[in-house]
Protein backbone atom coordinates (compact mmCIF):
# COMPACT_ATOMS: atom_id res chain seq x y z
CA UNK A 1 0.00 0.00 0.00
CA UNK A 2 3.12 2.64 0.67
CA UNK A 3 4.02 2.12 -2.82
CA UNK A 4 0.60 2.88 -4.46
CA UNK A 5 0.38 5.47 -1.73
CA UNK A 6 4.02 7.05 -3.25
CA UNK A 7 2.81 6.31 -6.91
CA UNK A 8 -0.36 8.51 -6.57
CA UNK A 9 1.33 10.98 -4.80
CA UNK A 10 4.16 11.01 -7.59
CA UNK A 11 1.31 11.17 -10.29
CA UNK A 12 -0.08 14.20 -8.56
CA UNK A 13 3.46 16.21 -8.78
CA UNK A 14 3.77 15.27 -12.67
CA UNK A 15 0.22 16.16 -13.72
CA UNK A 16 1.21 19.84 -11.31
CA UNK A 17 4.15 19.66 -13.82
CA UNK A 18 2.57 18.97 -16.74
CA UNK A 19 -0.41 21.41 -16.25
CA UNK A 20 2.82 24.11 -15.21
CA UNK A 21 1.19 24.73 -12.19
CA UNK A 22 3.76 26.94 -10.06
CA UNK A 23 6.26 25.23 -8.88
CA UNK A 24 5.50 26.33 -4.87
CA UNK A 25 2.32 24.17 -4.99
CA UNK A 26 4.03 21.00 -6.72
CA UNK A 27 4.24 18.91 -3.52
CA UNK A 28 0.32 20.33 -2.26
CA UNK A 29 -0.26 18.99 -5.71
CA UNK A 30 0.94 15.36 -5.23
CA UNK A 31 0.18 15.48 -1.21
CA UNK A 32 -3.91 15.96 -2.86
CA UNK A 33 -3.69 13.26 -5.10
CA UNK A 34 -2.38 10.92 -2.25
CA UNK A 35 -4.70 11.65 -0.49
CA UNK A 36 -7.80 11.27 -3.26
CA UNK A 37 -6.15 7.50 -3.74
CA UNK A 38 -5.99 6.90 -0.08
CA UNK A 39 -9.48 7.94 0.43
CA UNK A 40 -10.35 5.85 -2.63
CA UNK A 41 -8.34 2.39 -1.42
CA UNK A 42 -10.28 2.83 2.12
CA UNK A 43 -13.99 3.01 0.81
CA UNK A 44 -13.00 -0.04 -1.76
CA UNK A 45 -12.00 -1.97 1.44
CA UNK A 46 -15.01 -1.17 3.11
CA UNK A 47 -16.71 -2.20 0.38
CA UNK A 48 -18.33 0.45 -1.62
CA UNK A 49 -18.76 0.39 -4.85
CA UNK A 50 -15.78 1.91 -7.45
CA UNK A 51 -18.57 4.62 -8.42
CA UNK A 52 -19.41 5.41 -4.76
CA UNK A 53 -15.92 5.27 -3.38
CA UNK A 54 -14.51 7.91 -6.30
CA UNK A 55 -17.35 9.81 -5.48
CA UNK A 56 -16.32 10.10 -1.68
CA UNK A 57 -13.18 11.25 -2.14
CA UNK A 58 -13.70 13.26 -4.96
CA UNK A 59 -15.95 14.86 -1.97
CA UNK A 60 -13.31 15.10 -0.09
CA UNK A 61 -10.75 16.34 -2.52
CA UNK A 62 -12.82 19.21 -3.57
CA UNK A 63 -13.21 19.96 0.44
CA UNK A 64 -9.12 19.25 0.79
CA UNK A 65 -8.39 21.62 -2.23
CA UNK A 66 -10.58 24.55 -0.94
CA UNK A 67 -8.81 24.42 2.32
CA UNK A 68 -5.58 24.55 0.38
CA UNK A 69 -6.70 26.91 -1.99
CA UNK A 70 -7.84 29.63 0.72
CA UNK A 71 -4.45 29.21 2.89
CA UNK A 72 -2.30 29.78 -0.83
CA UNK A 73 -4.75 32.45 -1.79
CA UNK A 74 -5.26 30.49 -5.27
CA UNK A 75 -7.78 28.84 -7.35
CA UNK A 76 -8.95 25.24 -5.94
CA UNK A 77 -8.40 23.75 -9.55
CA UNK A 78 -4.60 23.87 -9.19
CA UNK A 79 -5.29 21.13 -6.17
CA UNK A 80 -8.35 19.73 -8.29
CA UNK A 81 -7.14 18.50 -11.30
CA UNK A 82 -4.09 17.21 -10.41
CA UNK A 83 -5.57 15.18 -7.12
CA UNK A 84 -8.53 13.70 -9.29
CA UNK A 85 -5.98 11.85 -11.39
CA UNK A 86 -5.29 8.71 -9.36
CA UNK A 87 -9.27 8.01 -9.43
CA UNK A 88 -10.22 8.68 -12.91
CA UNK A 89 -10.95 5.30 -14.76
CA UNK A 90 -8.07 5.23 -17.19
CA UNK A 91 -8.04 1.17 -15.90
CA UNK A 92 -11.72 0.32 -16.42
CA UNK A 93 -11.34 1.64 -20.09
CA UNK A 94 -8.48 -0.36 -20.75
CA UNK A 95 -9.78 -3.20 -19.84
CA UNK A 96 -13.12 -2.18 -21.54
CA UNK A 97 -11.18 -2.07 -24.87
CA UNK A 98 -9.11 -4.75 -24.36
CA UNK A 99 -12.18 -7.16 -23.71
CA UNK A 100 -13.56 -5.80 -27.05
CA UNK A 101 -10.55 -6.32 -29.14
CA UNK A 102 -10.82 -10.23 -27.78
CA UNK A 103 -14.67 -10.22 -28.44
CA UNK A 104 -15.17 -10.75 -24.78
CA UNK A 105 -18.38 -8.27 -24.83
CA UNK A 106 -19.93 -9.50 -21.83
CA UNK A 107 -16.80 -8.48 -19.78
CA UNK A 108 -16.23 -5.32 -21.87
CA UNK A 109 -20.15 -4.12 -21.57
CA UNK A 110 -19.61 -4.46 -17.59
CA UNK A 111 -16.09 -3.14 -17.52
CA UNK A 112 -17.51 0.09 -19.88
CA UNK A 113 -20.72 0.34 -17.55
CA UNK A 114 -18.50 0.32 -14.54
CA UNK A 115 -16.21 3.20 -16.47
CA UNK A 116 -19.36 5.70 -16.88
CA UNK A 117 -20.63 5.29 -13.60
CA UNK A 118 -17.15 6.58 -11.98
CA UNK A 119 -16.63 8.68 -14.73
CA UNK A 120 -20.67 9.95 -13.84
CA UNK A 121 -19.71 9.76 -9.73
CA UNK A 122 -16.79 12.18 -10.67
CA UNK A 123 -19.44 14.28 -12.37
CA UNK A 124 -21.83 14.44 -9.72
CA UNK A 125 -19.70 15.48 -7.47
CA UNK A 126 -18.59 18.72 -9.10
CA UNK A 127 -21.94 19.24 -9.57
CA UNK A 128 -22.49 18.78 -5.98
CA UNK A 129 -19.56 21.04 -5.27
CA UNK A 130 -20.38 23.58 -7.44
CA UNK A 131 -24.06 23.41 -5.40
CA UNK A 132 -22.62 23.56 -2.25
CA UNK A 133 -20.58 26.65 -3.01
CA UNK A 134 -23.57 28.60 -4.38
CA UNK A 135 -25.51 28.11 -1.01
CA UNK A 136 -22.77 28.82 0.85
CA UNK A 137 -22.06 32.09 -0.85
CA UNK A 138 -25.70 33.00 -0.68
CA UNK A 139 -25.93 32.12 3.03
CA UNK A 140 -22.68 34.39 3.76
CA UNK A 141 -24.29 37.51 1.46
CA UNK A 142 -27.38 36.98 3.54
CA UNK A 143 -25.50 36.73 7.16
CA UNK A 144 -23.83 39.93 5.69
CA UNK A 145 -26.85 41.87 4.44
CA UNK A 146 -28.75 40.75 8.13
CA UNK A 147 -26.63 43.21 10.73
CA UNK A 148 -27.43 46.13 8.41
CA UNK A 149 -31.22 44.92 8.29
CA UNK A 150 -30.99 44.78 12.31
CA UNK A 151 -29.18 48.42 12.64
CA UNK A 152 -31.71 50.27 10.25
CA UNK A 153 -34.54 48.64 12.31
CA UNK A 154 -32.98 49.73 16.09
CA UNK A 155 -32.43 53.46 15.09
CA UNK A 156 -35.88 54.02 13.71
Amino acid sequence: MLIKLFFSFVAGCAIAILYNIEKDYTLLCGLSGMLTWFIYYICTKLSFSEAMSSLIALLLLIFFSHLLSKWKNVSSLVFNMPGIMPIVPGGLLFKTFNNLTEKHYEVALHYGFQACLVGGAIAIGFIINEAVSKILLAAKVKIEEEPFINKKNKSS
